[in-house]
């Protein structure tokens, strides 16, 4: 009798060895994902299952989703990098790869992520002209969790999202391609404090996977306006890596614009991270800053050192109109939006 749990384990093994697709959910008609859960899939992947117990045993009782999905920034057939690039790095030519990880927490334990490793992901991706998903690679995590597809085969429009696919659980991460030719012109943001009500506002959220960071007044309309003109956002914030789940889905649910999220590496101080990543942008990659958006000092410091003129730097929060920066009154960014962002041209 000791015995019928092992001979039943191994019965469900077979079974699911053997499963064909009518054992499997129905296949959903989306043409976007909404992750983490996106639900059903649209479309069937290599494996349906996780390779290995301990995953199985992490998605049971980790139920926070702490994936990375690396977003890639620069010049169309020339230079790019990607969010993981070290800050003293220069961008490359060639050829990309898309990466990431797969990772999972307690709702309450945001500061931690426990890694998938050895299990399958996919990238996926809708081609409106053909109205279909299509698969671009595919490969196991490592010990961190961490993946990496090679891109080299495909490019996809600014804006639309390339998904990693975990398929032991079919969750997802949205990452983005921005590719612009030198001359391009583009809104850069900051987050905490900028467009939350304060920094903390993320600190609540790492304790409490329900709580939803408080907005800044007007932030995504403000930024909604300069996208509905043709400027992309960029979005660049001194959380870590592993907030890139929280950050998406936060700017997702509450309608900002869709763009590139740069996360830190946690190797240097803001300002000099930010530093890095605006001289990349604006040097290497040859883009010219229309507006610069932040609250802090280590904004102020960045934006200045990547020479953004004072005037385009716009400073709200307790630092407003610090070093002859542009001041946003009363935490509030709608009379700036009717007045200034309203009064600028179209981007052609």
């Amino acid at each position: 009798m000791r015995r019928a749990p092992y001979f039943l384990a191994i019965l469900g093994l077979a079974a699911a060895a053997g499963c064909t697709d009518d054992d499997l959910p129905p296949l959903s008609d989306a043409k976007v994902l909404t992750c983490p859960h996106p639900g059903n899939l649209p479309f069937r992947t290599d494996s349906h299952a996780f390779a290995r117990s301990e995953s199985r045993t992490l998605d049971s009782k980790n139920t926070r989703v702490k994936d990375e999905g690396a977003d890639v920034l620069g010049n169309p057939g020339g230079k790019s990098a990607d969010i993981y690039l070290a800050d003293d790095a220069m961008a490359e030519s060639g050829a990309f790869a898309y990466r990431g990880a797969k990772a999972r927490t307690t709702p309450t334990g945001g500061l931690f992520s426990n890694p998938f490793i050895g299990e399958a992901v996919s990238l996926w991706h809708f081609d409106a002209a053909s109205d279909t998903w299509e698969a671009h690679g595919r490969a196991n995590t490592d010990e961190m969790g961490r993946f990496e597809i090679d891109a080299s085969s495909f490019v996809v429009a600014n804006g639309e999202p390339i998904y990693s696919i975990l398929e032991g659980d079919g969750t997802c991460a949205e990452q983005y391609d921005l590719m612009l030719p030198p001359g391009s012109k583009v809104v850069v943001s900051d987050i905490d404090g900028t467009l939350t009500t304060d920094d903390a506002e993320l600190i609540m959220q790492v304790a409490d996977e329900s709580y939803v960071p408080k907005m800044m007044t007007g932030g995504n309309t403000m930024l909604q306006a300069w996208a509905a003109k043709g400027y992309p956002i960029i979005y660049l914030t001194a959380r870590s890596h592993q907030f890139r789940s929280e950050s998406r889905v936060w700017l997702r649910d509450l309608e900002f614009p869709i763009g590139p999220v740069i996360t830190s590496n946690m190797t240097n101080e803001a300002d000099g991270y930010k530093t890095a990543w605006l001289k990349r942008m604006f040097t290497e990659f040859g883009w010219v800053p229309v507006a610069a958006y932040g609250n802090a000092d280590t904004d102020i410091i960045a934006y200045e050192n990547a020479g953004i003129p004072k005037d385009k730097t716009f400073i709200v929060g307790p630092l407003a109109g610090d070093s002859n920066t542009v001041a946003i009154p009363n935490m509030d960014f709608t009379q700036h939006t009717q007045t200034y962002v309203s009064a600028q041209p179209n981007n052609q």
